[in-house]
């Protein structure tokens, strides 16, 4: 809504476009309304989905037929993705047509709830998360209109526990406003946070967000499933958002673990989807295996290193043209393997971009791809024999991965 943006543009000049309104619950989505309603011309039929049948969208379509070249129409229409993708084809007739305008909000990807040919008449408009600073400004409005003051610590637990959900938030503050008002106090201070938290507060700021997260993350690492478990649980006693746990465990396991143990990775995705589906508390016995597991699989970083390099280069070469036996023209020079017994010794990487950027490290699983890669291109490693043989280098622990350097990282 920055001065100049589409979005804005569009309802400053009172000509509304199609679109899906995409984000995390609490960001704005439906809020929009308000302003569309106060801003534009457009007379707004607000449907939620989830309570809403084919043969009611098909009444509206025939409502703004009537009203073609009267009056324009917006059909708003929460929690899109509540319709399947079959029925979804209700809208296409009235999008297509320019009978009315259609704005979706929706909390779950578009690629993968809406059908194709929506998606083709609409334009995705993403709604980030709301910062801290913006639920700030939010806040101060509600306190300005309830008339009940918090203090600053509850202020920051209010902010914090709504995660950018500006709906939880106030829903928050005006629970908190009330007990205070129950209880014949002007203001919400800490006692009235304790009563609503049922136990005594805890301490969890952002920067015990981060060391508790740093914690967690070294010593999955350092294949120490016990403390791995201690510092995961503080993080959710603290309050943290069990969706940043799974996320941290999809990148451990390709960082890691990556290809000595390829189905980390599969784990660690199958429990970011089990954390969703199932929630707190339950969820956390999904983390808490995927904890286990991931500690104590073999450790390598080889695919870590291999980008790195090969990003390092890809950013000093990107003017260099593509071989032209790589490009998709006639008579290139291509050999396709599939004509050589699936494998026929031929160079892909530009003359002048030198390899190897994955060197790989003889530890569990991928020792097999170690010896299937040096078989295939064994000229790359005149120069890294010892990598191909597995010989344990300094630093590597008892798995045979190697450590990372000190302070790379913030986890």
């Amino acid at each position: 809504m920055a001065p100049g943006a589409l979005l804005r543009t569009s309802i400053e000049n009172d000509q509304l476009f199609s679109a899906i309104l995409y984000g995390p619950a609490g960001s704005g989505k439906t809020s929009l309304l308000n302003i569309i309603k106060k801003y534009t011309t457009y007379e707004v039929v607000h449907l939620n989905a989830a309570f809403t049948s084919v043969e009611e969208i098909k009444q509206w379509e025939r409502y703004a037929y009537n009203l073609k070249g009267i009056k324009k129409l917006l059909l708003f229409i929460d929690e899109i993705h509540r319709f399947n993708k079959k029925q979804q084809d209700v809208f296409l007739p009235g999008v297509e047509t320019g009978l009315y305008v259609l704005y979706g909000t929706t909390t779950e990807s578009p690629q993968h709830t809406l059908n194709p040919a929506l998606l083709s008449r609409c334009r995705i408009l993403n709604f980030k998360k709301l910062s801290n600073a913006d639920l700030g400004k939010i806040l101060n409005r509600a306190v300005e209109h309830l008339g009940i003051e918090i203090v600053e610590e509850v202020r920051k637990f209010i902010i914090d526990s709504a995660n950018g959900d500006a709906r939880y938030m106030i829903s928050t503050y005006e629970i908190l406003a009330n007990m205070a008002a129950i209880n014949g106090r002007e203001k919400v201070d800490e006692s009235i946070l304790q009563m609503y938290l049922g136990e005594e507060l805890t301490k969890y700021t952002d920067n015990e967000h981060y060391n508790l997260a740093s914690a967690f993350i070294k010593s999955m690492r350092g294949s120490d499933p016990d403390a791995s478990l201690y510092y995961m649980s503080r993080m959710i006693n603290g309050g943290e958002d069990p969706r940043f746990i799974a996320r941290r465990l999809v990148i451990l396991a390709s960082e890691d673990i990556g290809l000595a143990d390829p189905f980390a990775l599969v784990l660690a995705v199958s429990t970011m989807q089990a954390v969703e589906m199932v929630g707190m508390p339950e969820c956390l016995l999904n983390l808490s295996e995927c904890v286990i597991y991931l500690s104590l699989a073999p450790k390598s970083n080889s695919s870590y290193e291999a980008i790195s390099r090969a990003t390092e280069v890809a950013k000093e070469t990107m003017n260099i043209p593509v071989p032209r036996h790589l490009l998709n023209i006639e008579g290139s020079g291509y050999k396709y393997p599939h004509e050589f017994g699936g494998f026929i010794r031929q160079e892909y990487l530009p003359k002048s971009v030198k390899g190897p950027f994955y060197l790989p490290k003889n530890i569990a699983k991928e020792s097999k791809i170690a010896e299937v890669y040096a078989r295939l291109w064994k000229d790359r490693f005149k120069d890294a024999k010892d990598d191909l043989r597995g010989v344990k280098k300094e630093g590597e622990d008892s798995h045979g991965g190697a450590q990372r350097d000190k302070g790379t990282r913030d986890y």
